[in-house]
């Protein structure tokens, strides 16, 4: 099984494709359903829309920094604090004139929120081999650009951005806490996911991020659960178009009893897993 899945009681070809940020070359080819989702459809849609990255990315940044005359020292504990001065430093790019980067302390980062810090952390672990380029989204972005087929988002770039840019202080300061300590833990965690995916295993993608769910409830339903809640009605209007369509979004998504294929069948929709 793939973790690819095609709406069978729809007007016309229609798959979820769940995907997986961070790729290696020995990944492609990718087995057949996904070239089948590629083949089959005019219309894809993702997270967000790519067409629109340099934006997003702009306003990501800008969510990441708190606002002027603020920083991370009155937000988190004080221990933390200190500890992060003691132990964390951080590479700046230096001048333009190609210098190498050079290292600076942890205080040239207090305009930085904790959960940036925390993905900045623990983003290197997690993805080792693998890049977030030759990424699944990457790869149907860039077959669907050169095939001329139509590129759109589920969620609006804001709405995106306040994912993690909308985060309280407080899951904040956990996600800081919880990447300073499982260090190794993110590269374990990431190969365990990447098998699940491989073997289209939703039940072991689920499973996967049960310590989150236990630990910081919130925090899941912010990242997946209550994305899935506002996406559907927006797939089903997209399977109303009667226009071949791949939905491309995170494994996750597609994955446990909240999941958007279990929203989808509550509303009379026959989903089945290629």
């Amino acid at each position: 099984k793939c973790c690819v899945w095609r709406v069978v009681n729809s007007e016309a070809p229609f798959y979820l494709v769940g995907s997986i940020h961070a790729l290696s070359n020995k990944d492609y080819p990718l087995p057949g359903a996904y070239d089948l989702a590629l083949k089959d459809s005019a219309r894809f849609v993702f997270e967000f829309d790519p067409t629109r990255a340099d934006e997003f990315e702009k306003k990501f940044e800008a969510a990441a920094k708190y606002p002027r005359g603020q920083d991370i020292r009155s937000k988190i504990d004080p221990a933390l604090l200190s500890w992060l001065r003691q132990n964390i430093l951080t590479l700046q790019p230096d001048s333009p004139r190609g210098k190498h980067p050079r290292v600076a302390g942890f205080d040239s980062e207090l305009r930085y929120k904790p959960w940036w810090i925390a993905q900045h952390l623990a983003a290197p672990a997690s993805y080792s081999k693998s890049s977030a380029s030759r990424g699944l989204d990457n790869y149907f972005v860039d077959h669907a650009r050169i095939a001329r087929k139509e590129i759109a988002g589920l969620e609006p770039v804001d709405e995106h951005v306040a994912v993690m840019g909308g985060m309280s202080d407080r899951d904040a300061e956990f996600m800081l806490r919880d990447a300073l300590s499982q260090p190794g833990d993110g590269a374990k965690e990431s190969s365990r996911m990447y098998k699940a995916w491989r073997r289209g295993d939703t039940e072991a993608l689920w499973a996967g991020d049960a310590r989150l769910r236990k630990e910081a409830p919130s925090i899941a339903a912010r990242l997946v659960e209550n994305r899935n809640v506002k996406w559907v009605p927006r797939i089903e209007a997209e399977l109303k178009t009667g226009k071949p369509t791949a939905i491309v979004a995170g494994a996750l998504h597609f994955s446990g009893p909240r999941s958007v294929i279990a929203l989808l069948q509550k509303r009379g929709y026959t989903i089945e897993q290629l």
